[in-house]
């Protein structure tokens, strides 16, 4: 009963290899300019999977190296705009 548990949070979802948020993102980016350049200026789409495919092994090499780079995006969304001191001081906390 442990095990799945376990291996779920020890082995974040990846999409080949690299970790499945920031390859949806990287397809969610690059696809609508792949059908704007199809569709606008009629570019050949094969020109489109060379930086797809550069990209994807960048997030590869990134998933590699921090396998919780999934979970890491989803926890910068809250924290992106950082926070305001109530009292004024140096650096910035995130507790008044």
């Amino acid at each position: 009963m442990r095990e799945p548990i376990l291996k779920a949070v020890a082995m974040p979802p990846r999409i080949f290899w690299a970790p499945f948020l920031p390859a949806i993102i990287n397809l969610a980016i690059q696809f609508p300019f792949m059908f704007m350049g199809m569709g606008i200026f009629e570019m050949n789409p094969l020109i489109f999977v060379v930086p797809i495919v550069f990209v994807h092994v960048l997030l590869v090499i990134a998933g590699a190296r921090e396998p919780h780079l999934s979970s890491m995006v989803r926890a910068y969304g809250p924290m992106a705009g950082g926070s305001k001191n109530i009292y004024k001081s140096k650096g910035t906390k995130l507790a008044p």
